[in-house]
């Protein structure tokens, strides 16, 4: 059997410097995949937080749209006043491992609109902190008696 001839400027392997570009481009692709998690965690947890804001803002305005306002009674019955809705303190987000419980405080303000025929103004903001800032999350809606 005849052995294969080789040139002599032939090696086999790879050379200190494609191993060092094939490594950094490894770190490179590494380091796009792990921030991109990371910033798709945190868009994940920030949607989360304004969704339960504005869900316990709705809630609140379902509060206020089961409040009695019948203009036709004798005498008139009116709870829809915004003492009767105090500012609440609401959980948004419940304590993990790594992050502590997230609190919102609702809001509730109450105007009349129109005495003729007879419209309220509701607005509900739930703020709540996101690190420094404070983030509020608003509902309005208007309402006329029994309704």
């Amino acid at each position: 059997m005849k052995k294969p001839k080789f040139e002599k400027n032939c090696a086999a392997g790879l050379t200190l410097v494609e191993v060092l570009v094939s490594l950094g481009i490894s770190v490179v692709a590494v380091t796009g995949i792990v921030m991109g998690y990371l910033f798709a965690t945190g868009s994940a947890q920030r949607s989360s937080l304004y969704l339960a804001a504005g869900a316990r803002a709705l809630e609140r305005v379902e509060q206020i749209r089961s409040a009695k306002w019948d203009t036709s009674s004798w005498p008139t019955i009116d709870q829809l006043q915004a003492s009767n809705f105090p500012a609440s303190v609401v959980t948004l987000c419940l304590p993990t491992a790594n992050a502590p419980a997230v609190y919102g405080t609702n809001f509730t303000q109450i105007s009349q609109i129109s005495s003729n025929p007879p419209v309220k103004l509701v607005r509900v903001d739930c703020v709540w902190n996101r690190g420094t800032q404070l983030i509020t999350n608003t509902i309005q809606t208007c309402r006329t008696p029994d309704q």
